[in-house]
């Protein structure tokens, strides 16, 4: 418990929501499957981890990886909203230096999952 209260305990969230909103962001891009459903799924996918620590007991793990989940999931939320509203504030380039793209071109990186 020790290990979860801390400060470095941190570390982990973040980099789990940043492998998450990585994912999503991919598979949302190349395949146009739904972000929050995705990110969702992506989420507790990688809560797993928790059932690999068999110190607890089952409703032990249960509940912290129901809490682990969300939080990797509220960070990836947070990580795709920064780099969406970051992406979309540069400014319009004007007509003459447009490039052309092809109809097929995949999606954006981040978009809006909820």
């Amino acid at each position: 418990m020790e290990e979860f209260l801390n400060s470095r305990s941190m570390l982990t969230p973040g980099a789990a929501g940043a492998t998450v909103t990585l994912i999503t962001g991919t598979l949302v891009s190349q395949f146009g499957l739904p972000g929050n459903w995705t990110g969702l799924a992506v989420s507790f996918l990688i809560g797993l981890i928790v059932w690999a620590d068999t110190s607890l007991s089952v409703v032990h793990r249960f509940f912290f990886y129901i809490v682990n989940s969300m939080l990797i999931f509220a960070v990836a939320i947070g990580l795709n909203e920064a780099g969406r509203v970051a992406t979309e504030a540069v400014p319009p380039v004007d007509h003459q230096t447009r490039e052309v793209v092809p109809e097929t071109r995949p999606g954006p990186f981040f978009q809006k999952w909820l």
